[in-house]
């Protein structure tokens, strides 16, 4: 009879009956392979039953091994009785007990209301609905909770509790209630809604993007066949240029759409279900002693952010009117911005600066730059180096360096920073630092006495100024003189550089009162720009536009268009009182970084 009422045992993944290796037996009862479950722990990073569905969030090597008597539930009436092992095939859970058929059919002629669940879900609900009897008074289970101290009482402790925080009385609430006041999951729920939501938008807009790329081709199919039969070969060599140009943009597209929002959304997806696991299977009390564990994990999943993708450089397509040697062109596309909160933008130019933090650092700063969300300050008077992370706490001397860091940038894991040394022979000297602090290596370069200088880095190359021999020198990441680059507007003043758009660096120099732009391939001016006095600190925002600030400046900015260098814009903090030297600048994402020196103060802005 036993036999007869045994689930039949066989593996969910691979469909075995017999000679299953190392069964298992799951909370829901279902036995599977232990081979199969590892290999789907390792692919979905929790165990699914292919028979109910249901998630688990266990240790597959913590999991019972299974035989047809792990599947056995007996009647408790017939146990009582003394009789043999009689499956039960129902619980109810007012009673408490299993029953086989034949006591159910009595247990429902005195206790038709009673609620009851199959054999399937009592084993999943067991741990769940295991009774926990109170310390204090063994004899009772904890039957509610205080959801303002969150402590457990059986019915002896409402009797003689003490009063809850600030000597009020207790708030009671049973254990179900409780679990629900504690552990809220409708804002993951929320994130995970939102997330699926952007997920489809951009999916939408990549359909979009190669709908819009299809016609273009086809208006350049349409313009080629129109041409003569000499310009055909242009007319290939352009739609080469143009699909090259859309394929990278459209990569980064589909790279953003799985990489970033899809990966998050399987994230909060596994997550959630984890979480609805716990509290499926988990003890009331494991649930209310471990809440603020589980708080903390849904806290920290509905705050995620997905970084912005900023799309520029790429492609459009315009026809010429006229009749040429070709009859179109590749002309550059709006920019994008696709982002979580405001899903596809196009960027605007900069109005004013919002202040978002000041943060006081070691030393006066000379120089800043971020590296995957950490901001590395340079200091003066041998301070060495403080790192600010995304929640503005500070590192103080986090890489320790002896003499004054002029300048600093970052690239493949490392910390790149131009150190002046002012002893008995005063020389410049590029130090490579791990994320750790530890020094990796160092060169020296060549330059004149003047203290404030900068460095950049271009297509992995590291660039720094060579006043004294009015020039740029190129170096590898680890060292080597790639190649020297003619710069005669250097002057031997102070100087800052920052990378700009397509092997090209802006120099800022404050003794010519000058920021010029330079094609560091064919060595070429591109334009200079005279509008700002003095400048000194300088950077590249979405690759659009040139920030520029000055001499004893009050946060005010000066706006560039990196193309022409022609001046956009000014905005600046009115704030701000007190006049400062800024020999630096950054842009990370929308937050523009302003090292103010006299203050030893970094200010974080919000690009509005």
């Amino acid at each position: 009879m036993a036999e007869a009422a045994v689930e039949k045992v066989e593996c969910g993944f691979c469909l075995l009956e017999e000679g299953l290796e190392n069964p298992k037996c799951l909370p829901c009862g279902h036995v599977h392979c232990l081979l199969c479950l590892t290999r789907n722990v390792d692919v979905n990073d929790m165990i699914r039953c292919p028979w109910c569905r249901e998630v688990f969030d266990v240790r597959v090597e913590n999991l019972p091994s299974a035989d047809v008597e792990d599947n056995f539930v007996s009647c408790d009436v017939c146990t009582k009785k003394g009789l043999k092992k009689v499956p039960a095939v129902i619980y109810c859970t007012v009673c408490r007990k299993l029953f086989c058929r034949k006591h159910d059919e009595s247990h429902d002629d005195t206790n038709d209301d009673h609620q009851k669940m199959t054999i399937s879900d009592y084993r999943i609900q067991a741990k769940r609905l295991e009774r926990r009897v109170c310390p204090k008074h063994t004899a009772y289970p904890y039957i509610q909770g205080c959801k303002v101290c969150v402590q457990l009482f059986c019915m002896q402790c409402t009797s003689c509790t003490n009063l809850c925080v600030g000597d009020s009385p207790h708030h009671m609430v049973n254990l179900d209630d409780l679990i629900k006041e504690l552990i809220n999951i409708d804002d993951l729920l929320t994130t995970e809604d939102k997330m699926s939501a952007f997920f489809k938008h951009l999916s939408k807009t990549v359909s979009d993007f190669d709908n819009e790329t299809e016609e273009l081709l086809n208006i350049l199919h349409t313009q080629r066949d129109e041409q003569l039969t000499e310009v055909r070969l242009k007319y290939e060599k352009l739609e080469e240029e143009f699909l090259a140009s859309r394929k990278k943009t459209k990569d980064a597209l589909d790279a953003y759409m799985e990489r970033e929002v899809g990966t998050v959304l399987s994230q909060l997806s596994n997550s959630r279900m984890k979480i609805e696991a716990q509290l499926k299977r988990n003890n009331q009390v494991d649930l209310v002693e471990g809440f603020a564990e589980i708080e903390n994990k849904i806290q920290r999943l509905i705050s995620v952010e997905i970084p912005k993708l900023e799309l520029c450089d790429f492609m459009s397509l315009k026809v010429k009117e006229e009749r040429r040697e070709i009859e179109a062109e590749l002309v550059p596309a709006a920019d994008m911005i696709i982002s979580l909160d405001q899903g596809v933008t196009t960027p605007t130019l900069p109005k004013s600066l919002k202040l978002l933090q000041s943060v006081d650092v070691s030393d006066e700063c000379l120089s800043v730059c971020t590296y995957e969300g950490n901001s590395y300050v340079g200091l003066d008077s041998g301070a060495g180096i403080d790192r600010i992370d995304e929640s503005f706490s500070v590192s103080k001397s986090f890489v320790s360096v002896t003499k004054n860091v002029n300048g600093v940038a970052a690239c493949t894991n490392q910390l790149y920073a131009l150190v002046y040394v002012s002893d008995r022979n005063p020389r410049w000297v590029v130090n490579v630092y791990d994320l750790t602090g530890k020094q990796v290596t160092s060169w020296s370069h060549h330059d004149s006495g003047v203290r404030i200088n900068k460095l950049a880095i271009v297509d992995d190359q590291v660039v720094v100024p060579d006043r004294h021999s009015k020039r740029l020198t190129i170096y590898s990441l680890t060292g080597e003189v790639i190649k020297h680059v003619s710069c005669p507007l250097l002057s031997n003043s102070n100087t800052a550089i920052c990378a700009a758009d397509r092997h090209c660096v802006v120099v800022s120099d404050y003794g010519s009162s000058q920021v010029f732009k330079l094609d560091l391939t064919t060595e070429k001016v591109i334009w200079t720009c005279k509008d700002v006095s003095q400048p000194q600190g300088v950077t590249c925002y979405r690759s659009k536009y040139i920030l520029v600030t000055n001499y004893s400046s009050k946060t005010t900015i000066w706006i560039l268009d990196v193309k022409t260098g022609t001046q956009l814009a000014k905005i600046e903090d009115p704030t701000v009182r007190i006049d400062s030297n800024v020999f630096d600048l950054h842009v990370y994402r929308d937050t523009l970084i302003v090292p103010r020196y006299n203050e030893k103060k970094v200010l974080f802005y919000q690009l509005n």
